[in-house]
């Protein structure tokens, strides 16, 4: 059974800075807080170590590649996301750079900031924070007789975590598909399982997929991507925090929620969304997809007022 995690992954063009260059691993180590950082990434970890550092009074500069933010593929909702970000600290999820380099001991970018000025900033610390890699590479799985994708990681069933017909199983976010704590969980049970009573291998029915990103607004994802979705047979639902009467009275009123429901079942089949109390919502909403329920089975759930929740049936 193969469960040997996943390590922080730096791209080469960072690697310019040297001793100043830190990654999420390093981050709690310090101690003592720099007075300014540039935040490399724009995916989970680096938007809530980024918020985060803003909040301890770190001037926080936070650089993102091709326009992508928490993983979001629902356009509106990255975007609603992007601009509350940009309101806290400086946020370019597309960033443009001139020159990269370590002047002085002190990191120095030269950039084009988001609206359009050339701008040359210095910074006590570079952070890395643009995703984890599966730690396989030492174990040689190209000698394994197992079929490997194009980054090294094994070919596995999800639903028994079984590398081929092999007597192999993976687990955890080395597999590189599921990089959650709770899934991980799962999966170590189900290969653990699997292993132990092979070749009687059994297959179990996957729990729907749920993340969140712990940043404000926080970010829900649940269930199929909107990418992944047919959009002809596919109704969306919007609800916006920005008038949601709870939202309102906790000052929290940022954010945008899109629910996906087949246009012939009504059978919900997804969600992204950025708000408050998106964790919450995130959990009603993924119970809802592992018990497909139709769009109308689930608003006919209490909803109790005034709660953030009964925005999901705001229309």
């Amino acid at each position: 059974m193969i469960a040997t995690g996943a390590a922080p992954s730096v791209p080469d063009e960072l690697k310019i800075f040297g001793d100043r260059l830190i990654t999420s691993d390093d981050l709690f180590e310090l101690r003592t807080l720099p007075k300014r950082v540039a935040v490399f990434g724009a995916g989970p970890i680096a938007l809530e170590l980024g918020q985060a550092l803003a909040r301890l009074d770190v001037e926080t500069f936070m650089f993102g590649k091709g326009g992508g933010v928490a993983a979001l593929t629902d356009t509106p909702v990255r975007d609603a996301l992007a601009a509350a970000l940009a309101d806290e600290f400086h946020f370019d999820p597309d960033a443009k750079f001139q020159e990269m380099s370590l002047r002085d001991g002190q990191p120095t970018l030269r950039f084009t900031s988001p609206d359009g000025r050339e701008r040359v900033e210095r910074f006590d610390l570079v952070l890395a924070a643009t995703g984890r890699a599966p730690n396989l590479k030492p174990l040689a799985l190209e000698n394994a007789g197992i079929e490997l994708n194009d980054r090294g990681v094994p070919l596995f069933d999800e639903t028994t975590m079984q590398c081929g017909r092999s007597h192999i199983f993976v687990a955890g976010d080395c597999d590189g598909t599921r990089p959650w704590l709770h899934d991980a969980a799962d999966e170590g049970k189900l290969a653990g399982d699997n292993a132990a009573r092979f070749p009687d291998v059994r297959a179990i029915r996957r729990k729907v997929s749920f993340s969140i990103v712990f940043s404000e607004p926080q970010v829900a994802i649940v269930g199929a991507s909107y990418y992944d979705l047919d959009r002809q047979m596919t109704v969306t639902g919007e609800v916006s925090f920005e008038n949601q009467g709870r939202s309102l009275v906790m000052r929290q009123n940022r954010g945008l929620l899109h629910v996906y429901a087949d246009a012939k079942t009504s059978k919900l089949r997804g969600a992204q969304g950025c708000g408050p109390a998106m964790e919450h919502l995130g959990h009603l909403l993924a119970w809802a997809l592992q018990l497909e329920l139709t769009l109308d089975e689930a608003l006919r759930l209490p909803f109790y007022h005034p709660v953030v929740e009964e925005g999901l049936r705001a229309r």
